[in-house]
């Protein structure tokens, strides 16, 4: 069961997505809270595998509250789920580590695609913000932790070209006949080896050593 907690200061809106998010097959809803800081306070006592997470909130917003997560709760995935949409606020809460961003207009069915993906290791980013996604991606000096001259083993380019494909860890084993594990076990190798705070920054090193091209990986 995938436990979820949902973030959000409108009332009617956390309660209508606790019902939509609670009515996915294998997901429950086990945390509603109105801003960052009443989550935290939350999540001291009950575990959780993914947050959905509003970025404009009184007390603690988003971006304060990502920060902390990771920093406390790192084995937490984190899906933004807002109503901005700006490159800028995008970069942020990448750069922050954070594993998925959607805008509070996206398709149910792709926001439970998602928290699956995410449940498996992936990440995975709303189909309508591809164009910013893809800019981002690019643009190497938004990342701090990107390094250059890295070497990539052929196995390792494989998960990066398939990741990048929204590949979750389970499809990513079954298509280069290794286990679930053996690719976790690969994905933070690289992470350590990028010094990234998560696959994204994986990513951008590919990106950014042209070991990849995001033209290579469309389908």
């Amino acid at each position: 069961m995938i436990r979820i907690a949902i973030t959000d200061d409108h009332t009617l809106f956390r309660k209508s997505l606790s019902l939509l998010v609670g009515s996915f097959e294998n997901t429950q809803v086990v945390v509603e809270a109105a801003n960052g800081k009443e989550l935290l306070e939350k999540l001291q006592s009950v575990p959780v595998d993914i947050v959905l997470l509003d970025l404009q909130m009184p007390e603690m917003d988003g971006f304060e509250t990502s920060l902390k997560i990771n920093d406390l709760y790192p084995d937490i995935k984190i899906l933004i789920l807002t109503l901005q949409k700006e490159e800028e606020a995008i970069k942020k809460v990448m750069d922050q580590g954070v594993h998925g961003y959607f805008t509070k207009n996206t398709d149910p069915s792709e926001l439970k695609n998602a928290i699956v993906k995410l449940s498996d290791g992936g990440f995975y980013f709303e189909k309508s913000l591809s164009d910013i996604i893809q800019h981002i991606l690019v643009d190497s000096s938004i990342i701090t932790n990107t390094q250059k001259s890295l070497v990539f083993t052929e196995r390792e380019m494989d998960i990066v070209r398939l990741t990048l494909k929204e590949y979750s860890g389970t499809q990513i084993a079954y298509e280069l006949n290794i286990s679930p594990k053996t690719v976790e076990k690969h994905k933070r190798n690289l992470m350590e080896k990028t010094c990234s705070k998560n696959f994204i920054g994986v990513i951008v090193c590919a990106l950014v050593n042209e070991f990849i091209t995001l033209d290579e990986v469309k389908d």
